[in-house]
């Protein structure tokens, strides 16, 4: 492929020489860019070019970003003093705002915070903020964090005995202002959570801890980072106080042992082995619940049906559906998690006992050995084909059980005549609402076990070739996303592309290793995480060690875009995309031999992250910027996906989505948007058999769009803004699959809900596949 040219001949001159930027990523010193920043600040254009022709002649390689402002601030200062003023405004003082980004420092945005937060004259903010300028400069800080800023604004509001403002102005955590706000508005940051008395305490908790860990817990160059936009560290709020992210249980350990939700017995009551199916299905929800208190993502339990199939010896399949409605309206009514939510939990079910567990000691009722799960298929049968209809079913008004997420797995024996009544009946519900999802057990890169954990986290047994301790009762500690279509911006040649990718990768790993270090010590020392770490069989529940660390990425197809002007569905750009992956996938093995440690790759589900890097990316690179949507609902395509507006066809972006899913075996999932017309089941049973047997996707789901009147309980197809059968419009809600599970987008006339502007245009964007 042809190489990337992006400056001019002059630039060439000077590409040895690299400066060191805050965030640890070194960047070719550009004489055009330095020359822009000084005409912008009205240096005079021969002045300007003695300065830079001063700075070049000064510079090493590998010269910090800091010093070289320093020489141009010492030669401005000597030729005019408000000229110099200016450039340290514009360029030296930086400030990392409460937003999660680095801004430059300017004046009017303190005068104009005072006004909006607190009322004040103009006359007085500008007062303000200019004697708070004043005492900015004889700083001698290398960054402004807003906490500081407003504490100088809060003395000077003192100073002249505005206590009146300065309460409206000072900081609990997050502004006065931002409280009353979310009070009033709420939020639009997780679109799981409604507005109510739990999210608003959520979001300033939240506030305060991410605070905390992005300026005491992560070194400056990782915190920078983050909010330049370089890479995405995900769940900050839970960095310090809860470290991992997802996991997967093992029912067998509380059908064994019983049950301690606080993890020791001392705090809540103590339950014994279960006895009864319905015992044990009040257990499932209640394990979820307690967990939730310890970790911050998705939570599954996969063979489940096979796992619980004992206790269904001699019910009636009547009692057996009904103890399996009672877990799932449970786990849908259960608003105890944080903020106001159900559990975000996922239930992996089988169509039959797999050949690996046949001959594994089965446990049932008091924890006892009642011979092998081979024993149970007519139980494990008949508990799937319970779930499922329930699911079908609906809720008392006829919307979808968003909860769990219903994953079911296809084995090559799955696929004969045998299981072909399950079958449809799983893709009835598929068409229905779009909320179930399948793992492909056929291709070559697996082996006997693959669980995912919600959204998409995966785990394999892969690690130590054994499927209970690779699969069971550990999780993905945390994962950190790449920015990619940055990447492509910033390179010129292929060459560069890796050489940023490194960089990028070794601020993620550093990042990772931290958090992985902070979580053993909450694990083993703070003992802050008592429900994972309580003793089962010599020892602690959650295993830890086996946790995965994971790369994620945002933008593939825009970063292809940038350096080739051909996107994911050109085979030669398409190709480089498979060989940055595979880069990654070199890495994370050499860091698995060089570390012990579980690394993994994996499509990150980014929910706000690809709207946050689009943002920031147009406010950094201007024109330069190659985005999905529209100016304010900018994003970028999730992952390794192809566009969601695209006009290729299903089975072209299989072939294409396809190769990338053996090269993100940390996670991944392969999306069919289907469109408005109710969907066939025989149709999708017939492109289950395709993508099966004929392809390397290894999850996917067949998502829908629906529209709910909530005046007459009407469920459509599609996303209606008028209800077809009794006329309303203020009262119809939407549902969609966001990244990984179905839930609600909001309402069609208010536009509403919680998707941000981003997500809600990639809503709409989205091409539907009709039959």
């Amino acid at each position: 492929m042809e190489n990337i040219t992006k400056i001019g001949e002059n630039e060439l001159k000077h590409e040895e020489v690299h400066v060191k930027k805050n965030n640890g990523i070194l960047e070719r010193f550009s004489s055009e860019k330095l020359l822009k920043s000084l005409v912008m600040v009205e240096t005079p254009l021969s002045k300007a070019e003695e300065i830079v022709a001063l700075v070049f002649s000064s510079i090493h390689d590998g010269i910090r970003t800091k010093e070289v402002k320093k020489i141009v601030y010492e030669e401005l200062s000597e030729l005019n003093e408000e000229i110099a003023n200016k450039y340290l405004e514009n360029t030296a003082l930086k400030v990392r705002t409460s937003r999660d980004k680095i801004e430059s420092f300017d004046l009017s945005k303190i005068a104009n915070n005072l006004v909006k937060e607190t009322g004040a004259s103009q006359e007085t903010a500008f007062e303000i903020a200019t004697q708070v300028w004043k005492e900015l400069k004889k700083l001698n800080i290398e960054y402004l964090t807003s906490p500081i800023i407003r504490e100088i604004v809060n003395a000077k509001l003192v100073e002249h005995g505005l206590e009146d403002l300065r309460s409206k102005y000072t900081r609990l955590g997050i502004p006065v202002y931002n409280i009353t706000t979310l009070i009033q508005n709420g939020s639009r940051d997780n679109a799981n959570m409604i507005h109510n008395p739990e999210t608003v305490h959520k979001y300033v908790a939240d506030e305060a801890l991410k605070q905390y860990a992005l300026l005491h817990m992560l070194p400056s160059h990782l915190a920078d980072a983050h909010m330049s936009g370089n890479i995405h560290i995900h769940d900050l709020e839970f960095f310090g106080g809860r470290p991992l992210n997802c996991m997967q249980h093992d029912i067998r350990t509380f059908i064994k042992y019983g049950l301690k939700v606080d993890g020791n017995g001392d705090h809540t009551s103590v339950a014994g082995p279960p006895n009864h199916m319905e015992t044990l299905m009040n257990h499932s929800g209640e394990i979820m619940l307690a967990a939730q208190q310890n970790m911050s993502g998705g939570q599954g339990m996969f063979l489940w049906n096979v796992f619980v199939a004992p206790f269904a010896r001699g019910l009636s399949y009547e009692k057996i559906k009904q103890s399996v409605q009672m877990l799932i309206y449970n786990l849908n009514m259960a608003y105890a998690a944080r903020g106001s939510q159900v559990p975000f939990t996922s239930m992996g079910l089988e169509f039959s006992v797999p050949k690996f567990l046949r001959d594994v000691e089965a446990y049932g009722p008091k924890g006892k050995v009642v011979g092998v799960y081979g024993d149970f298929e007519e139980e494990t049968k008949l508990i799937q084909r319970a779930f499922t209809e329930i699911l079908l079913d609906g809720d008392a008004e006829g919307k979808p059980h968003l909860f769990p997420n219903t994953i079911y797995s296809i084995h090559k024996e799955n696929l004969k005549s045998e299981y072909e009544e399950d079958l449809r009946r799983v893709h009835i519900l598929s068409a229905k609402y779009g909320s179930s999802y399948f793992i492909n057990m056929l291709p070559k890169y697996r082996g006997n076990m693959a669980n995912y954990m919600g959204c998409r986290t995966c785990l394999q047994d892969n690690w130590t070739g054994d499927w209970d301790k690779d699969c069971f009762r550990t999780g993905n500690l945390a994962y950190v996303t790449l920015n990619f279509p940055r990447i492509g911006y910033q390179s010129r040649d292929e060459n560069e592309v890796f050489e940023y990718l490194d960089s990028y990768m070794d601020l993620a790993i550093e990042t990772l290793n931290i958090r992985r270090e902070h979580g053993l010590k909450c694990f083993n020392e703070y003992n802050l995480l008592p429900f994972l770490n309580q003793e089962v069989e010599d020892e602690l529940y959650y295993r830890i060690e086996n946790s995965t660390l994971s790369l994620g990425f945002v933008g593939l197809n825009e970063m292809l875009l940038s350096l080739f002007g051909e996107g994911i569905e050109n085979p030669d750009s398409n190709k480089f995309g498979i060989k940055v992956l595979e880069y990654m996938n070199k890495r994370t093995e050499e860091l698995k031999k060089e570390t012990g440690n579980r690394w993994t790759v994996l499509q990150t589900p980014a929910e706000s992250t690809a709207y946050r890097f689009a943002n920031l990316d147009k406010e950094q690179f201007d024109k330069e910027v190659i985005t999905q949507g529209q100016d304010g609902s900018n994003y970028y395509t999730n992952s390794s996906h192809v566009p969601v507006g695209s006009n290729t066809n299903i089975i072209d972006k299989i072939k294409i989505e396809e190769q990338y899913h053996p090269l993100t075996q940390g996670g991944h999932i392969f999306h069919a948007f289907m469109g408005e017309s109710y969907s066939d089941p025989d149709s999708l049973i017939s492109l289950t058999h395709k993508i099966a047997k004929k392809s390397n996707i290894g999850f996917w789901a067949y998502s829908s769009a629906l529209s709910f009147c909530i005046k007459c309980k009407t469920l459509m197809k599609g996303l209606n803004n008028k209800c077809p059968t009794c006329g309303e419009v203020d009262d119809v809600e939407w549902y969609d699959r966001i990244t990984g599970y179905v839930q609600q987008v909001g309402r069609a006339k208010s536009a509403s809900g919680g998707w941000n502007a981003g997500k809600r245009q990639e809503l709409l964007d989205r091409k539907r596949f009709e039959q």
